[in-house]
């Protein structure tokens, strides 16, 4: 089946790698068709179809909805009337169902009407065809999807709950400290790690505790390490508090108590501000933070691909490119990156790594 994916104007990589990241976790055949203003669309096998839409429905950060396409032509009316006519809308329409048609897609196009004026034409082609429109309580909802080149029409199968994130945001928690990163971007550090359900991941920066949370939301077994004695008390009081089962340990990064090859999934947000460096007492002969840091994320390193199977990634949060810390002799396959702004003077690196 062909889908279409209207992702989050967050981030500009971020959302894209996110859902084909879950495709492959998920073990979904896919094949990249259309990437514009937004609008991802792919054909993709799906079985069972239902229960996998739901699942990835579930676990996205940065997708606003998916569709199913039922036919796509160029923005002009003429032709977008004749896909609704050819369309198979018995497939999707039962005797009792309703329908409403809505217009999605922010590129101005060349359709010779007025945008608010395309779902009314087209529902009316569709209510000729026997079918009755319920604009408030629709039972199927029909979408014009436009790009600058295409409009689909499509199906909406599935709406990306946003109050799943709003739940989990820090001011919500009963530890919280500013500066953490927001529960969305945490997902989406979790979905690039390629974590299924019922897998052991881990969080050797945990912090608060935010990307164990949401590893946690996806189903997974978690457990997260700390140097600091109240970061590790913070975050274990933040997972009782969402009911998630998991653990905190007060440790070193580069020295963690769990055995090779032990690890099915990783993600962690680096430390890089300056309390990061007078509270690690194993650095504290570092000439200087720079030097700390580039230490430090080296023997995290050397650790994290201690701990994780072979085949399986881990997702770093750096203040530096991969570049300054990443070298050839951690036996790591670097995947992508990505920069994230969090202000006008602070970018964040997302780097996805795969042990070899």
């Amino acid at each position: 089946m062909q889908l279409a994916f209207e992702l989050s104007g967050e981030h500009e990589t971020l959302p894209k790698a996110e859902v084909f990241a879950c495709l492959r976790t998920l073990n979904v055949a896919y094949e990249e068709r259309i990437f514009s203003d937004r609008i991802l669309v792919i054909d993709a096998q799906l079985s069972p179809e239902r229960e996998l839409l739901d699942v990835l429905a579930k676990r996205l950060g940065m997708t606003h909805h998916i569709y199913e396409v039922k036919g796509k032509c160029v923005p002009a009316e003429k032709e977008l009337l004749e896909i609704v006519n050819t369309a198979d809308l018995e497939a999707v329409m039962g005797e009792e169902d309703t329908f409403a048609v809505r217009l999605r897609g922010e590129h101005k196009n060349s359709f010779s009407v007025k945008r608010n004026e395309l779902p009314m034409i087209v529902g009316e082609r569709i209510t000729s065809k026997g079918y009755k429109v319920s604009l408030k309580n629709p039972s199927k909802t029909f979408v014009l999807l436009l790009t600058a080149q295409t409009c689909f029409f499509c199906v909406l199968l599935h709406s990306v709950k946003k109050k799943q994130f709003e739940a989990t945001k820090p001011r919500f928690r009963p530890f919280f400290l500013p500066g953490v990163i927001m529960p969305k971007v945490a997902r989406v550090l979790v979905n690039l790690s390629g974590l299924n359900a019922k897998e052991l991941f881990l969080d050797p920066f945990c912090g608060t505790g935010g990307i164990l949370i949401e590893a946690g939301m996806v189903g997974a077994r978690i457990i997260g390490s700390d140097v600091q004695e109240r970061m590790v008390r913070g975050a274990r009081e933040n997972l009782h508090f969402f009911g998630l089962p998991g653990d905190c340990v007060v440790g070193d990064a580069a020295q963690l108590p769990l055995g090779d090859n032990t690890v099915d999934a990783v993600a962690t947000d680096m430390p890089y501000g300056r309390s990061s460096f007078v509270s690690t007492s194993r650095y504290k002969n570092a000439e200087s933070h720079a030097a700390f840091l580039e230490r430090l994320y080296q023997h995290a390193l050397d650790e994290i691909h201690r701990l994780l199977k072979p085949e399986r990634k881990a997702v770093i949060v750096s203040s530096s490119p991969p570049s300054h810390y990443f070298y050839p002799k951690h036996d790591f396959q670097l995947l992508e990156t990505h920069v994230y702004r969090v202000h006008k003077s602070l970018n964040r690196y997302i780097t996805v790594l795969k042990k070899e």
